[in-house]
C-alpha cells in the first residue's frame, strides 16, 4: 500500500471514529408533544439535530402559523397566530440526505394558548374581596392586591393597578381601579 492509499484509509478510519464518537456523546433531542406556544408568539424556534450534508423542508400547518426564516436548514422560526387550540401536526419537517433520499417526516401538534381574565372593578377601598377567573383555568394571578387569585381593594389600596394571569410561560393582564372615598368632616351644629 503506497502513501497516498494509506493516507486515505487513515482519514476514512479518522472521519468513522468521529461519526461514531458524535453518535454516542450526542444527546437525543426532547419536545413535550404537544408544545405549547402563547397566542401571537412572534420568532418561536423549532429545530432537529442537524445533519451537514442534509437538507430539510418544513411545513407550517394550522394555528395560524407562518414559516419565517430556516426553511432549508436544520432550525426555523416561526410566528403564530392568535386563535387558541390544539393544531395536530402543526410543525412537519422532512430531512433529506445527500443523495436526494427523503426520511420519514417528524411531527409536533401545537397548542396555541391565548388567555384571558375577567373584568373586574371599580372598587372602593372597602369592597370585599372579589374572585379572579382566568381563561382557561389553572393559572395563577399576581399583582398588588391579589391573594390567593382573589383581589383585596383593602390590601391594595387606592391606586390603579395591572394584574397579570401566568399560564404555561404565557399571560395576559388585566387594569384594576380602587377609588378613594369621600372624607367627610365632623357634623356641626349652627
Amino acid at each position: 500500500m503506497n502513501y497516498k492509499e494509506n493516507k486515505q484509509v487513515l482519514l476514512t478510519l479518522f472521519i468513522t471514529m468521529i461519526m461514531m464518537a458524535t453518535t454516542i456523546f450526542t444527546y437525543g433531542q426532547t419536545t413535550i408533544n404537544p408544545d405549547t406556544v402563547c397566542a401571537n408568539a412572534v420568532g418561536e424556534q423549532y429545530f432537529v439535530t442537524n445533519t451537514p450534508t442534509s437538507t430539510y423542508n418544513w411545513t407550517i400547518t394550522g394555528g395560524g402559523g407562518a414559516l419565517q426564516t430556516g426553511q432549508g436548514t436544520n432550525s426555523i422560526t416561526v410566528d403564530w397566530g392568535g386563535v387558541s387550540g390544539l393544531y395536530p401536526n402543526a410543525v412537519e419537517v422532512i430531512e433529506s440526505n445527500a443523495a436526494g433520499c427523503p426520511g420519514a417526516p417528524v411531527l409536533l401538534d401545537v397548542f396555541v394558548l391565548n388567555l384571558s381574565g375577567n373584568n373586574v372593578g371599580p372598587f372602593c377601598v372597602g369592597d370585599p374581596t372579589t374572585a379572579l377567573v382566568g381563561n382557561p383555568a389553572g393559572g395563577t394571578w399576581s399583582g398588588t392586591g391579589v391573594v390567593a387569585n382573589a383581589f383585596q381593594p383593602s390590601t391594595a389600596g387606592v391606586g390603579n393597578y395591572v394584574l397579570t394571569y401566568t399560564m404555561a410561560g404565557c399571560n395576559t393582564t388585566i387594569n384594576v381601579t380602587v377609588n378613594n372615598g369621600p372624607v367627610t368632616g365632623p357634623i356641626q351644629h349652627f
